[in-house]
């Protein structure tokens, strides 16, 4: 299962409205290009057009990379008929809400909270899905852990440092992003931009969780492998240098499995990324700064008394919460995840 943004473009929406259209639907087949559609939105969730905005967009929280989707134009009160359905097409897999969906994040974390404006709205994704976003951002970095996939191509390789003692011990290379998801190639390269060797897949032993390669040869010894064309050892052709800086690239992915990201990394994810639509709920409760609203008609009063103030939100109790369970977890996941790397020559 993946989350699928979709996005739909209605270049003529002035006689889209004209027509008597309010909305879209949105219909999914599970089953290929021409396999049978259904409609996964529903009345609080098709998009509503509106004059002067031409682009629109959905999220399928229970979608894949292999279906296919079509919208229409809808009429509420069904005083038209719908509109026939649009050409097919594929949408894209959001990493990101992949990891934590906007749904979850509502349902967990932000249970109990009125997402609504003060005119009854309700906050849209996009400001979800932003706070999420910066979350697993942010976790990444405090961390030093790729939670969403990052990817080395050849072209950008991560380029790693010869030193002689690890070069007899089995070339062993420290990448910089782990865990490892896969190995695209190892090469060796010299300073001069000469390829010297593309490592063969069979020689690479490959330590996912902390990051470290090995490259063990496939028949005979590594101390007697000739590499390139003129039968030189790497050490001799820089005279037996102890360290020759990025020669070793690797083209690589990092990150989670698909859909395998630790509950525990998932949670603090969450709990950072609720951290902003608390805020911005706790500033609606009365109204931003407000402590207490009084209202009084014909000797009747009426009084709303709230933990705000022009220092905290509506909701800072929980943003504290949260915010504690934050600061508690990160040292334990970081030392459980990285630890402290030592190299032992």
């Amino acid at each position: 299962m993946a989350v699928i943004k979709l996005t739909f473009t209605v270049s003529n929406i002035a006689d889209v409205l004209a027509a008597g259209y309010d909305r879209i639907k949105v219909y999914r087949s599970t089953t290929g290009l021409t396999g049978a559609y259904s409609e996964i939105s529903v009345a609080g969730t098709r998009p509503v057009l509106e004059l002067g905005k031409t682009q629109y967009s959905y999220t399928d929280e229970a979608g894949e990379d292999t279906y296919w989707y079509s919208n229409t134009f809808f009429d509420t009160s069904a005083s038209i008929p719908e509109s026939p359905r649009s050409e097919p097409s594929q949408g894209e897999t959001d990493p990101y809400l992949s990891i934590l969906s906007v749904e979850q994040l509502k349902t967990s974390y932000l249970f109990g909270i009125d997402l609504t404006d003060d005119n009854g709205c309700p906050f849209p994704d996009e400001l979800f899905e932003r706070y999420i976003r910066s979350g697993i951002a942010w976790v990444s970095r405090a961390l030093d852990l790729p939670i969403a996939p990052v990817v080395y191509t050849e072209t950008d390789a991560q380029r790693l440092d010869f030193y002689r003692q690890d070069y007899y011990k089995y070339i062993r290379l420290q990448v910089d992003e782990y865990p490892i998801l896969s190995v695209e190639s190892i090469k060796l390269v010299l300073p001069t931009e000469q390829e010297v060797i593309d490592f063969d897949p069979s020689w690479w032993q490959v330590q996912k969780f902390s990051g470290q390669i090995e490259i063990i040869p496939g028949r005979g010894q590594l101390s007697v492998i000739t590499l390139g064309q003129t039968g030189a050892w790497l050490p001799l052709i820089y005279g037996w240098t102890d360290y020759i800086p990025h020669v070793f690239r690797v083209a690589y992915t990092a990150g989670f499995p698909k859909g395998k990201v630790p509950f525990e990394i998932v949670d603090l994810v969450a709990k950072v990324a609720a951290l902003g639509p608390l805020n911005v709920a706790g500033d609606l409760v009365i109204g931003a700064g407000i402590a207490s609203q009084q209202i009084s008609i014909d000797g009747i009063m009426s009084r709303v008394d709230s933990t705000q103030s022009a220092m905290y939100s509506g909701y800072s109790a929980r943003i504290f919460e949260y915010w504690k369970e934050i600061k508690e977890t990160l040292p334990m996941l970081r030392q459980y995840y990285k630890g402290v790397p030592l190299v032992v020559g």
